[in-house]
Formats: C-alpha cells, structure tokens, sequence
C-alpha cells in the first residue's frame, strides 16, 4: 500500500476521532487557510516546511522523521532570593540582535535579556521593591501573571505597542510597551473572561489573517471523567482533590483558541486541542508554549507538556509524569500531532522525572546562522529548578526522509511560486543525494528543468539552490500552476522555497 495514502488516512481518522480540530474549523470566520487539495497553492518567495502530509500528491518509499531538540547549555538559574519557589514559563522574543525573556518566579514576573540567546542577564530594573530593595530583575507581581509576550510586526520600534503581553488576574488581561520593559494596561477590565486560566497562556500573532490569537487553558468533557491507572494496571475513574471537579468539569486539561483583530475585542475561546482515542485514558494537555515558526509560511507549531496523571508512588514521583509533544497546524486553526512520541523528555536526571516536568516555555528564535532555540523548566520540584535552552537546525522540527537501500521520491501538489531559483534545507550521507524535478500540471517535465538535467545534490544545507545542467532560470514559470518531484536516497528533506 501507498505509504502517503496509508499515513493520510490514520491521521484523519485520528484527527474525526477527537473531534475538536475538525469541529472547531473555521469557527471564528468560516475560512480556512489550507487551499483545497484540487487548488494550486500560492507559495510566493516565502519557505515552506514539511510538517505533516499536506505537500504530498502522491509518494513512495518515503517517511516523516520527527527530529528532537539538543539540550545545550543552562539559561538562567533560580539563583535570586525572590526565585526561591523556582523559575518557569518562559516567554522570550527577538529583535535586531536582543533577546528579551519574561518568567515566572513564583506570583512575580521577572525579566532577563541576551545579546546571542546563549548567555542570559538579570538586569536590576529598580521598578518593584523586594526585601526593601529595587535592585532586582521584577518585572510585576500578580497583575502579570503568567505573562506571554510578542513583538507586535504591525507596530514600529519604539511605538507604544510594539510589545503585547497578557497576563492572568481575574481574567485574561493586556498590556503594551514600548521596550518590554515598562507595561501599561490597555484597559482595566480583562479581555478574556471565560475561564479557567490557571496555565501558561500564550499570545502570537497570525500573519496569514492578521489577527491576535490566545491559546490558553481548556476542559474536555467529552471523553467522560478523569480516568485513572492503578500499579496493577486497574482502570479507575480518579477522584482525588488535586483534580478541582469546579474547575475542570470532570473532565481533562485541554487547548482553547480565541482572536481579535484589535487586541481589545475577542471571540469565544473555543477547544481546539484535546486528547484522543490515540492517547492514554490519563493524558491532559497542560500546557501550549503555541508559536507561529517565524522563517515559514503556514507553520504555527505546538509544543504541549503532556501530562500523564497517576496515583502511582512506587516510583516516587508526585501525581504523575510529563513529557513534551509537537503540534502542528497550516491556519493556526486545525491541528494535528502526527507524531505522539515526545519532542522533549525529562532525560537522564532523575530529578526531572516528576509531574509537570519539562515545561516549554513560549518563543522559537534564530541563536546561529542555522540554528533556532527554545527554552524549557527542568528540575521543576527541585531546588535547583532552572531554565534550559534547546537547539534544532533551522527548519528541523520534521524532515522526509529517504530509503538508505534505493531511491524513495514524491511529487508535490501544484504551487504558484515567485523567483527564478529553488532553494532546499537538506541533508544527506556520502552515498545518499536528492534530485528534483518540476513539472507542469500533467506531470511533463519542464524544459531544462527535468530529472535527468539535475545532477545528484549532496551535502548538508539549510539554505542550497537546485541547479540543474544547464542552469535553469524558472522565472518564465512564475505565476504558473507547477509541481515539484523530488526522488531522495539516505537523505532528509526540511523545506523549499522559491526566490
């Protein structure tokens, strides 16, 4: 059997049996940003990624590989008397060479900022007295809760709302800044009412639609109660206080979405990531860390600490354990997790297998030429609880892989691009290589552009242009319904993009 169709079809049926993606489509405006599957699909000049089988028109001997992040380097260390309950809930944003973080330390918010991403300062801001003392990092107290922040792209340096920011107090509140730094309400009452919020909400601008959206915390009710495992594997439904039954309904953690164009107005948060018939009886989605991924069009990517509730103590471990997932949507709307194995896990300390440990903090920024970093909470429930970045290639969240005994290939959809040149992320062995085709709509070869005119590509890029014997200036098929075929042998594929 076809792998693509064969793939295709676990997805949607994964994604019918959960039925809040496919229930919650287009909810707030009643479109989508995915093209129909019959519709060439505009790609411009701008990248785009392989994160599921979106691209795929037909294929062979070909795999998605999800690809996880390398821990590097400790971030920040809750070494300050006013981070003694640890440090998590990350929000970090980048701009011109500076990086700028808000965190959790306990109900403080506090801030640190970078010139690289790698090395991290706690700058004494003199704005919030502790100890009798101004010489502190304190961005807020409990009004900035659970802070999430974005550079705002439609605002220029310097303006007033080039930052915004929500917090949780009474409600999901906004905030703007001119630097990141010094925060002003944007009204006194709360933008979002409809609860709960006792998680790390997240904010992120949508580019394709132009709109402000919130992912924040939900309940599904629609898989009955909390379900639990005993040690000797006895299923039981859970009953103990920790689960506040006002709160989550009976039921389990889950993603909401609402979005405004203004910032000031919001639509009704609507469940748009819960468990399915996939995962454990005890898998809450506790929290989101949602960006839009931005080197890519059409990405808008998840990372949810997954938590596996238990009463199991053997282990010694509190109510349970986590790890971190991917999530990925085309309109921000829709999403999937094609792959249930963890993006992220506790690792070799010990220390981090414990409930709600490691948590994604919120932010996926360029530290290299062809790096991007994340930064996550380990050794959460330990004195030592700090910040951790993580790196991947530029792009490198998925790739498609080929076969190492043969040649695996696909052809795309059909696009309309802008450009004279093909540009690939790729990276192949010494006996591996890709080739590329494009084709017009019937699938004929281009002239000069075909597969034979294109002689193996080797190596290991996240920015390589196809070249082809003789070279083949694509512009005079620009604006024009094409496919590419791409045949690949020991090698992995990220992303393309016309230019």
């Amino acid at each position: 059997m076809n792998q693509h169709r064969r793939t295709r079809r676990s997805w949607l049926k994964s994604t019918a049996v959960g039925g809040l993606a496919l229930g919650a489509g287009g909810y707030l405006s009643g479109r989508s940003a995915v093209p129909g599957r019959s519709e060439p699909v505009d790609v411009g000049s701008r990248r785009q990624l392989f994160l599921d089988d979106f691209w795929f028109d037909s294929s062979r001997n070909i795999e998605l590989v999800l690809h996880r992040p390398v821990p590097r380097e400790t971030a920040l260390e809750s070494d300050r008397p006013w981070e003694e309950e640890g440090i998590q809930y990350s929000s970090v944003v980048h701009s011109d060479g500076r990086y700028q973080m808000c965190y959790r330390a306990g109900r403080r918010t506090c801030y640190a900022e970078s010139g690289d991403g790698i090395r991290w300062t706690k700058p004494n801001l003199g704005l919030h007295s502790f100890q009798g003392s101004g010489d502190n990092n304190i961005l807020g107290g409990a009004e900035l809760h659970n802070a999430s922040q974005i550079l705002d792209p439609k605002e220029p340096p310097g303006s007033p709302g080039r930052y915004k920011m929500i917090a949780s107090s009474g409600g999901l509140r906004g905030y703007i800044s001119s630097d990141g730094i010094g925060w002003k309400p944007v009204r006194e009452t709360p933008l979002v009412t409809s609860g709960p919020f006792d998680s790390h909400n997240t904010l992120l601008w949508d580019d394709e639609h132009g709109r402000y959206v919130i992912h924040m915390r939900g309940v599904d009710t629609s898989t009955g109660g909390p379900v639990m495992w005993d040690p000797a594997g006895r299923r039981y439904v859970h009953n103990r206080p920790e689960v506040d039954k006002s709160r989550f309904k009976g039921g389990r953690r889950a993603i909401r979405r609402c979005e405004s164009r203004d910032f000031l107005n919001w639509s009704e948060p609507k469940l748009v990531l819960a468990r399915d018939l996939k995962d454990p009886a005890n898998l809450h989605h506790y929290t989101n860390a949602a960006v839009n991924y931005f080197r890519a069009a059409r990405s808008f990517l998840m990372f949810p600490m997954v938590f596996y509730v238990s009463d199991d103590r053997s282990l010694g471990h509190q109510t349970g354990l986590s790890d971190i997932q991917l999530a990925t949507s085309r309109d921000g709307v829709h999403w999937r997790r094609p792959f249930r194995k963890p993006f992220l896990s506790p690792g070799l300390d010990e220390r981090n297998w414990v409930d709600r440990n490691p948590i994604m903090g919120q932010g996926v920024v360029p530290t290299g030429p062809n790096e991007i970093s994340m930064y996550y909470t380990e050794l959460y429930r330990s004195p030592e609880c700090r910040l951790r970045r993580c790196s991947l290639r530029s792009d490198g969240f998925v790739s498609v892989e080929g076969p190492y005994e043969g040649w695996g290939e696909f052809t795309t959809r059909t696009v309309v691009f802008a450009g004279s040149r093909l540009e690939l992320n790729y990276r192949t062995s010494g006996g591996g290589g890709l080739r590329v085709e494009l084709q017009d709509e019937t699938g004929a070869p281009l002239p000069g552009a075909g597969m034979k005119d294109c002689p193996r590509i080797v190596g290991d890029r996240t920015g390589g242009d196809v070249r082809w014997d003789p070279q083949a200036d694509l512009s005079r098929w620009a604006g024009r319904p094409v496919r590419l075929r791409v045949r690949l042998r020991d090698a992995h594929l990220y992303a393309f993009r016309f230019h």
